[in-house]
C-alpha cells in the first residue's frame, strides 16, 4: 500500500514535463513558468499572460445542501480569480466547463451562471467559452486568463511567482485566518443555523465566498512585492510551497497570526488550529523586504483590507517553523490517502 500527496504527485509531473525541454517557440514569445505555481506564464514583446486552472467537485470541494446554485457560481469564480491575485495579474477572461448530473435541469443551470456572470463582469474578466457535458458527479472546471502590460526592456520578473522569496524578508498575510474552515464545520454539525449567533453565520459566509484579492494582488507587484501565494489548502501548506520553491525557511509566529473575533468566540479552543491549517482562506501570503513595511501598511489601510506580518524568512531548505519549532505540514490535500 503506498501513501502519496498532491505535492508529491505534482513533483513527479514536473519532472516527466516537456517543459523541461526546449520547445519551439516563435523568437519573441518566453514561457517563463509552467507546472508549480499559481498560475503558467509567458511573454512577448509588450505584453505578460498567465493561465490557471481550477476544479470543483461536488462531495469534495462542496456540497449542494448549503451552496444555492447562484452562490456555487460566485465561489467558482472567486476561487479561480484568487490564483490570478496571487500572480498580481489583471483579469482577462475565463473559459468554464461544467459537468451536470441528473439531479441539474435547466432551471439550476441559468441560476448557477447568473452568479457566475454577476462575478466575472465585475471584474472586467468575461466567459469567453466552455463546454457543457453529462457527468456522474457534479463538477466545474475554470480556466482564467490574466495580463500585464511590459514597460520598455521588461524583465522576466513580470509577474509574482512562488520562487523569489529572500533571506530576512518579513512574512505577511492579507484579512483573516481559519473562519472557512470554521464555516463549514458549522455547516457540517448538527448545529440549527437559524437560531444562531450573528458570529456563527459569519464564519458561514466567509466559507460560502471570499472576495478574490485582485487588487491588492496589482498593488503588491507595482510595489516591488516579487512572490506571492494565495491560501486555498492552509497556512502551512502554502507557506511550505512558498518555501520549497524558494528554498528558504519560514518561522511563522503563532501569536500574529490574524483571527477574527467570531473564530475566536466560536472555537476558543481550536481557533490557532484552524488558522494554521484550515483551508478555502483565499488571503494572500507574501514576502517582502523590511524597508517596504510602511510602504505596504499604507496600501493596505488605503484598500481597507487588514495585514498582518506574521514571521520571517531564514536561510534553509524548505522548511516551516512555527514559533522556532519545525512543524508538521499538514492541512487539505485531496489525495491523502492510502491506495
Amino acid at each position: 500500500m503506498k501513501r502519496f500527496n498532491e505535492n508529491k504527485i505534482i513533483k513527479n509531473i514536473l519532472e516527466n514535463s516537456k517543459l523541461k525541454t526546449d520547445s519551439k517557440y516563435p523568437a519573441n514569445l518566453d514561457i517563463i513558468k509552467g507546472i508549480g505555481d499559481d498560475a503558467a506564464y509567458w511573454k512577448d514583446d509588450k505584453f505578460a499572460y498567465c493561465t490557471s486552472t481550477d476544479s470543483l467537485v461536488e462531495n469534495v470541494h462542496f456540497k449542494l445542501n448549503y451552496f444555492t446554485p447562484t452562490e456555487l457560481g460566485k465561489k467558482s469564480i472567486a476561487v479561480n480569480l484568487s490564483d490570478i491575485a496571487a500572480m498580481g495579474a489583471t483579469p482577462l477572461g475565463m473559459l468554464i466547463s461544467l459537468g451536470i448530473t441528473k439531479s441539474q435541469d435547466e432551471e439550476w443551470i441559468n441560476e448557477f451562471y447568473k452568479g457566475v456572470f454577476e462575478l466575472s463582469e465585475s471584474y472586467n474578466s468575461p466567459v469567453l467559452g466552455g463546454d457543457l457535458v453529462y457527468s456522474s458527479n457534479l463538477f466545474i472546471s475554470i480556466t482564467c486568463f490574466g495580463y500585464r502590460e511590459l514597460k520598455i526592456n521588461g524583465n522576466k520578473d513580470v509577474f509574482m511567482d512562488r520562487s523569489k522569496l529572500q533571506e530576512d524578508d518579513l512574512l505577511y498575510v492579507t484579512g483573516y485566518l481559519g473562519d472557512s474552515k470554521a464555516g463549514l464545520e458549522i455547516l457540517n454539525s448538527d448545529l440549527d443555523l437559524n437560531v444562531e449567533s450573528t458570529h456563527h453565520k459569519e464564519l458561514i459566509r466567509n466559507h460560502i465566498y471570499k472576495s478574490p484579492r485582485v487588487e491588492a494582488g496589482l498593488k503588491l507587484l507595482n510595489n516591488g512585492v516579487k512572490n506571492c501565494i494565495d491560501i486555498s489548502d492552509g497556512l502551512l501548506i502554502d507557506a511550505k510551497r512558498l518555501a520549497s520553491a524558494s528554498k528558504v525557511d519560514i518561522n511563522i509566529i503563532e501569536d500574529s497570526l490574524p483571527i477574527s473575533n467570531s473564530l475566536k468566540l466560536v472555537f476558543p479552543d481550536d481557533y490557532k488550529k484552524y488558522a494554521l491549517i484550515g483551508g478555502e482562506d483565499y488571503e494572500l501570503l507574501f514576502s517582502a523586504p523590511k524597508s517596504k513595511k510602511d510602504i505596504l501598511v499604507n496600501i493596505f489601510a488605503n484598500l481597507n483590507v487588514n495585514l498582518s506580518v506574521i514571521g520571517e524568512i531564514c536561510k534553509g531548505e524548505g522548511e516551516i517553523f512555527v514559533d522556532g519549532n519545525l512543524s508538521e505540514i499538514t492541512g487539505w490535500d485531496h489525495f491523502d490517502f492510502v491506495l
